[in-house]
């Protein structure tokens, strides 16, 4: 059932953001939670999923894992007001996971994203649309965490990268980084479009 495997799509957008790589030599002692309340994103829409399914082109081929220690891509120093925005939107999409609720936390990646995202669920139908609006009603020990920010660097396409280290309190894995690629869809606004993997 679709809708079934619907409670498995907002783990799914928690596994792209933070999925096991190998272990840290040490664990950082704090962890900073993304509260819920720092989603301010509207949550999409079945209008809106349909508009991105309208739009949907030639899948992208999926990333390159990248194995061994982080190297970030090639380009430009971020101002430091740059990044105080980059982190806090990057903390406000992890907030939105938080609240539980697919649509908003769907939110905060790019149309191009998403576009992969459905089509990996075997394409938009009622039945998708109906899992997207099920709320999980994640307890406070089940929020994702950010531990820390990366170095980070505006690339040649003008989209932005940045090594976030988080923690899923929901398993006794280590906290563990991923390289954000993120899209800034306007001056000071940036929305997640790719989440590079990481193997051991």
């Amino acid at each position: 059932m679709r809708i079934r495997s619907m409670i498995v799509a907002l783990a799914c957008l928690a596994a792209l953001l933070l999925a096991p790589v190998a272990a840290q030599d040490a664990t950082p002692a704090a962890l900073a939670p993304a509260d819920p309340e720092l989603c301010t994103l509207n949550p999409l829409t079945p209008d809106d999923l349909q508009r991105i399914v309208g739009t949907m082109a030639t899948p992208e081929p999926t990333s390159t894992p990248i194995t061994g220690n982080i190297v970030l891509p090639d380009g430009e120093e971020l101002f430091t007001s740059e990044r105080e925005e980059l982190e806090k939107d990057i903390r406000r999409a992890i907030a939105c996971v938080n609240t539980g609720e697919p649509l908003k936390a769907l939110a905060a990646y790019t149309d191009a994203w998403i576009a992969q995202f459905l089509l990996a669920q075997g394409g938009l139908d009622d039945e998708l649309i109906a899992g997207l609006q099920v709320d999980r009603n994640l307890q406070p020990d089940q929020y994702l965490q950010i531990v820390s920010f990366g170095d980070a660097a505006r690339m040649s396409d003008d989209r932005v990268a940045i090594v976030v280290v988080g923690d899923d309190p929901t398993d006794d894995l280590d906290p563990r980084p991923r390289l954000f690629v993120m899209a800034e869809v306007r001056p000071g606004r940036y929305l997640i479009d790719e989440v590079v993997p990481i193997e051991v």
